[in-house]
């Protein structure tokens, strides 16, 4: 199996439940399986909400940019202690371009060269980074025995669309060039994300594939963890199904989206590559979802979207948690869940690979 330009034509989709119980069932249509949200994570959510209802209201939009960046890294360093970390997994911090900057993780172990990742960070492309996904990062190198590359791209408002997608874009090239120099095999790359950061690994991936470049070749796989790929205006349910109360509110993505691409029209698919008319040769792709999220539609119909064009799909979805529960820094390995998710998508990406 190669990169972009080789799409499969058998089984293209299979779609699978992760379940409290770390059962699995599949593949199925999903949606017909419905359970609670999870009382642990309820009660969790809850606390975060009480403590974040004490902080000063912001007074402007700049301040709202700041609180909501604080809090991200309020999540972060709440962590006395992640299960599984500290790993044998190194990292080092390296420059792409002037005021682009990386972190790569180097999975402990001696042999052949690794796939490598480029992964785009969550945050609504307005906060988050790179240390905000170092946690997830570093067991998801370990899990999944490749070299991952993570991204400082920059944020908006201060630097609007298309700054994260270029960044992007200068971080794969970088890494094809260069992937021999920590180990890395430049023939077996993968683009990857979560939410927004899933948004900007779809675009360049799209864009990558249908240009048809000598490096798309080397594109083997494609990793979309509860990704944006449509604009609030289209008005999926589970925006309001999903409003608030899980997670990521409704209103805040709106506000991410007027951040990000103000003026933008939604029908750019460099935006929303869900309303993309032709899907390229998209190289074998892992989405995940999950019911209590205000993108769950969107990611349902992306993966839909995908297979119904050719492209080996496997669709997770979890049917008892919200947005991003596996990756965010307030609940990465603190539930049951995001534990066995966090297991799927490193076997994914081991079997992804096994046999090239």
């Amino acid at each position: 199996m190669g990169g972009c330009a080789r799409r499969s034509r058998g089984f293209a989709f299979a779609v699978f439940f992760i379940h409290f119980d770390h059962s699995w069932h599949g593949p199925g249509f999903f949606m017909t399986e419905r359970k609670p949200f999870d009382a642990a994570v309820r009660r969790f959510l809850d606390e975060q909400a009480v403590a974040a209802g004490a902080l000063p209201p912001a007074t402007s939009n700049e301040e709202r940019v700041r609180v909501a960046r604080g809090l991200m890294m309020r999540a972060l360093e709440s962590r006395e202690s992640i299960a599984g970390l500290p790993n044998g997994v190194e990292t080092r911090d390296v420059e792409i371009a002037a005021g682009l900057g990386a972190r790569v993780y180097l999975p402990r172990g001696e042999g052949a060269s690794r796939p490598v990742m480029v992964y785009t960070h969550g945050g609504g492309w307005v906060v988050g980074a790179v240390a905000t996904v170092d946690p997830f990062c570093r067991l998801l190198s370990e899990a999944a025995g490749v070299i991952i590359v993570s991204v400082e791209y920059r944020l908006a408002p201060e630097h609007p669309y298309p700054a994260a997608l270029d960044d992007t874009l200068a971080a794969f090239d970088w890494v094809a060039e260069h992937a021999h120099e920590f180990g890395g095999d430049a023939a077996r790359l993968v683009l990857g994300g979560d939410s927004a950061g899933a948004n900007l690994a779809a675009v360049i991936a799209n864009r990558l594939c249908a240009e048809g470049s000598a490096k798309v070749h080397a594109l083997r796989a494609l990793l979309l963890l509860y990704p944006v790929t449509d604009h609030p205006s289209a008005e999926h349910p589970s925006y309001a199904e999903n409003a608030s109360g899980y997670g990521l509110e409704g209103n805040l993505m709106r506000w991410f989206w007027e951040q990000y691409a103000a003026g933008v029209s939604a029908d750019d698919t460099n935006l929303a590559p869900l309303r993309l008319r032709e899907v390229p040769a998209l190289p074998p792709t892992l989405v995940t979802t999950a019911h209590y999220d205000v993108l769950r539609d969107e990611g349902i119909a992306y993966a839909e979207k995908l297979k119904a064009a050719g492209v080996k799909v496997i669709h997770l979805h979890a049917p008892d948690m919200g947005h991003n529960f596996p990756v965010t820094p307030s609940q990465v390995a603190r539930f049951p869940q995001g534990v066995e998710m966090l297991g799927a998508i490193g076997g994914w990406l081991r079997g992804t690979f096994a046999d090239r």
